[in-house]
């Protein structure tokens, strides 16, 4: 009679691990892969740390006026921000 009730045991913990498995779907690239970048610059008189709202990335503004790449993902959430407006690229000779 016990080896019917290991057999059960085993039942139970195979599909349980099975079900945590399930749980968890894989994480695909999107999840990893910026959907493009923004620039913001700040026109504050200091510097500034924002934080994106959908990425959780620290963005720090260091001086007025310096253009920051933010994933574009973070992009409306900043736009929202006192004294931050978004800019264009930086050329890459800097003018």
């Amino acid at each position: 009679m016990s080896c019917c009730g290991q057999r059960r045991a085993q039942q139970r913990n195979t599909s349980s691990s099975a079900f945590t498995k399930e749980r968890h779907p894989p994480r695909t690239s999107a999840d990893r892969m910026p959907m493009g970048s923004a620039y913001f610059e700040y026109t504050g008189e200091t510097a500034i740390t924002v934080i994106g709202g959908v990425t959780r990335r620290q963005y720090r503004f260091a001086a007025p006026g310096v253009p920051v790449m933010v994933d574009a993902r973070d992009r409306s959430g900043l736009a929202k921000v006192p004294m931050l407006r978004e800019t264009r690229e930086p050329s890459p000779t800097g003018d």
